[in-house]
């Protein structure tokens, strides 16, 4: 079995930026979802910073011993972290769950622009446990740990159940309080990806009160709109969003 590291944040310091993003990857995903288009931005002149999700990028067991509370606290955490390094101006982006956890600073605390990814407006939990079984699938591959051992962990999904349910609350709660997000906001979605992503789109931009925003597919992206076809449009426009702001 290989041994196994919880990821390490990724901090990209422009000592010339004004302005720091705090960019929040995926439910089930790690830091390197989102470590090229820190480096992009960074390369921009923005001082970047990601954070791990507890749990993420280990085992199946360890990641269900945490829940949406906890990433909601690492996410918190990177913002605080980009304040005591002097960051007046904080932007927020995220893909996917690190959507959701963005547009809940946006209406929690000072942001200064928002960008997010494939975000959900609700999820399901068959969708979630989905994502469990194959987390648990591909990191037990990855650790070397037979199909036996595998399908322990993978049991152990269904007793993860008032988690999930905690999981959708927040996405609920995200989306009742909409209104309170005043930053300008870009929402992308990838057109390869399943159609309640567009849904998902058009639905936060509805909500959105100010006219700050704006609301953009991308015909190549599935997912996981930072990697794969596509990817270099997102990042070309994300950068020129958040330079404009």
């Amino acid at each position: 079995m290989i041994n196994i590291k919880a990821p390490n944040p990724i901090f990209l310091e422009h000592h010339e930026a004004e302005k720091a993003i705090l960019l929040l990857h995926s439910f089930t995903g790690t830091v390197r979802d989102v470590k090229l288009l820190a480096s992009k931005l960074n390369k921009a002149g923005f001082t970047c910073y990601v954070p791990p999700y507890k749990g993420h990028g280990l085992t199946l067991e360890t990641l269900i011993d945490y829940d949406v509370d906890d990433w909601l606290d690492d996410a918190i955490e990177g913002y605080q972290f980009l304040q005591d390094k002097g960051y007046s101006q904080i932007n927020v982006c995220g893909v996917s769950l690190g959507g959701i956890l963005s547009l809940k600073l946006a209406e929690q605390y000072d942001i200064n622009a928002v960008a997010i990814m494939s975000t959900p407006y609700r999820k399901s939990d068959a969708g979630l446990s989905g994502r469990l079984e194959d987390y648990g699938q591909r990191i037990g591959h990855l650790l070397g740990l037979d199909q036996a051992e595998i399908d322990t962990q993978l049991k152990q999904i269904p007793n993860y159940g008032p988690a999930l349910q905690k999981f959708q609350l927040l996405v609920e709660n995200v989306m009742s309080n909409l209104d309170r997000v005043t930053a300008p906001i870009t929402i992308k979605y990838g057109e390869q990806d399943d159609a309640s992503y567009k849904t998902s789109a058009d639905y936060i931009y509805n909500q959105i009160q100010h006219e700050q925003k704006e609301v953009q597919g991308y015909k190549m992206c599935k997912h996981l709109m930072t990697h794969g076809e596509g990817h270099l449009e997102v990042e070309q426009d994300i950068i020129a969003f958040f330079e404009d702001y």
